[in-house]
């Protein structure tokens, strides 16, 4: 009898041991919180997508920011497996990327997520999408997917001067070179500073690296647009930087000519009248440019500016908005506040519902 009474609990147990497990489960879900369900999401998405395992120090914010910057990249990414830690402030480029035992171990500047609700000049996560293309690019060694970055995400292609020029605008191999890998990750890391509907712009194709060390002093480091042949060219010498000053300048340089194809192609006839009038300019056949401003020198925020045309004031205004803030904010709060509101913010918001092209 009392092996029959045994053999009833034991079968009992045996029963019901699915079940309680099942149940259990099912608590545990029901009682999830909605946080812990979106941080399981993301670390989730991020590990099954894109091979990256987040340790414990992230925060579920900065999980999302981090897939919503991967999810943004329009190309496939064939990458190893890797762990992410979010750690001290002040890391070169935002990131640091060690090796060890054919696994990659990164660690993210906690500063360089971006800050809900921010209007800041140039947002926090721009810094970081800068750092996933560091990852992506093998900090910058990885020729083939610098070019694919810029050709997806800003339409811009990069000849080849080694090889052909076939297809570039009627530009001769003699006078140009190649660009270094370092000048493309400078580059990439100016034009995401443009709100995203402005990274991709009508008739800019190609950017051009032309040799200027035998040029006159006065051409040297000259960089131009032509936006009539859809292309920049940039001087050599801007990107040869000696300290940090020429760096800032080579990048005012860079998001400057980008601008006169904002002016040319994307900027309507209102908001350009309403520049014009903010500078003072006017039409005016006695002068070289066919332009003179009733504005004085210190309401523009360098020479050349104040020197030509509205284009030249724009590009240079949003050159130093992008680069050097402070200095436009201080001589020109008035152009600041345009350039904040009618441009920034205006093909900011206008990305979330439609391309504005």
């Amino acid at each position: 009898m009392r092996q029959v009474i045994n053999n009833i609990v034991l079968l009992t147990i045996i029963i019901l041991q699915p079940s309680c497990y099942i149940s259990g489960y099912e608590i545990a879900n029901k009682t999830r919180s909605p946080q812990l369900e979106k941080k399981y999401s993301a670390h989730l998405a991020l590990e099954e997508k894109y091979s990256i395992y987040l340790d414990s120090t992230w925060t579920t914010e900065q999980a999302h920011a981090l897939l919503n910057i991967f999810e943004s990249i329009s190309f496939d990414l064939n990458l190893r497996f890797s762990t992410w830690a979010v750690g001290n402030d002040d890391l070169e480029n935002g990131i640091k990327i060690e090796s060890k035992d054919k696994l990659k171990f990164v660690t993210v500047d906690r500063n360089i997520f971006p800050v809900e609700g921010s209007q800041e000049v140039l947002p926090p996560g721009k810094n970081l999408y800068y750092a996933v293309v560091q990852f992506i690019t093998e900090n910058g060694t990885n020729r083939s997917m610098i070019e694919l970055i810029l050709e997806s995400r800003y339409g811009i292609y990069v000849p080849s001067y080694n090889s052909s020029t076939e297809g570039t605008p009627n530009i001769t191999a003699k006078r140009y070179s190649d660009f270094e890998n370092n000048d493309l990750m400078l580059i990439i890391s100016v034009f995401e500073a443009f709100p995203q509907a402005l990274h991709k712009i009508p008739r800019l194709k190609y950017i051009i690296r032309r040799i200027d060390k035998d040029e006159d002093e006065d051409e040297k480091g000259v960089s131009y647009a032509i936006i009539g042949r859809d292309c920049i060219v940039f001087a050599e010498s801007i990107f040869t930087r000696r300290n940090y000053h020429d760096f800032i300048n080579t990048r005012r340089i860079i998001a400057h000519e980008k601008a006169h194809f904002l002016w040319g192609y994307v900027f309507n006839r209102e908001l350009k009248a309403d520049w014009a009038k903010l500078g003072g300019w006017r039409r005016d056949s006695t002068s070289e440019s066919g332009w003179s401003t009733t504005k004085a020198r210190s309401e523009f925020v360098s020479d050349y500016a104040s020197e030509k045309d509205p284009n030249e004031d724009m590009a240079e205004s949003i050159a130093h908005y992008l680069i050097s803030p402070d200095r436009l904010r201080s001589c020109c709060p008035e152009k600041y506040e345009f350039i904040h509101n009618r441009i920034m913010l205006l093909y900011g918001e206008r990305w979330s519902t439609s391309h504005p092209m």
